[in-house]
């Protein structure tokens, strides 16, 4: 993993729509129209769910700035967590990710599945990277997310 895997930098928020116009008024960008991000299988700890997000996306990157909207709960997405959540990077082998991690001493705090049981994306803990978050996702999404970003119609 390099600089060059950066794809964004998630900030979980309260509202969508009043993070959009002060990023919007602060920064000049300009986002996607907020949607419901859906992933079957969502593990954190010992909780296994399916889990549905509200989220937007910068159209200016990369980086992206992607805005995430808080949830009623004690998880990776509850209230407590809000501002800087994450920074996302490419991974072209997640599974062999986790393990090269552990073995660094970097623990895993949650991971989204795909239908076919495969790592779409896992996220680190905290505490071990100095309070940074990172959020690795499988790279053969990227052509897809980007084109999605852009305006057409997501593609896998």
């Amino acid at each position: 993993m390099t600089a060059s895997d950066l794809c964004h930098v998630g900030i979980l928020v309260e509202s969508i729509e009043e993070a959009m116009a002060r990023f919007s008024e602060v920064l000049g960008l300009t986002f996607k129209d907020p949607e419901i991000a859906h992933v079957d299988r969502f593990e954190q700890g010992e909780i296994v769910e399916a889990l549905d997000l509200r989220i937007t996306w910068s159209v200016e990157g990369p980086p992206y700035l992607e805005l995430l909207e808080s949830q009623d709960n004690d998880g990776i997405y509850g209230r407590a967590q809000e501002g800087l959540h994450h920074i996302g990077l490419w991974e072209d082998d997640p599974e062999a990710l986790v393990e090269r991690l552990r073995a660094m001493g970097i623990g895993k705090e949650a991971t989204q599945y795909t239908p076919e049981d495969r790592i779409l994306a896992t996220y680190t803990a905290p505490d071990d990277m100095h309070g940074a978050r990172l959020e690795f996702i499988e790279s053969s999404r990227k052509e897809g997310m980007e084109a999605w970003i852009a305006g057409k119609a997501w593609q896998d």
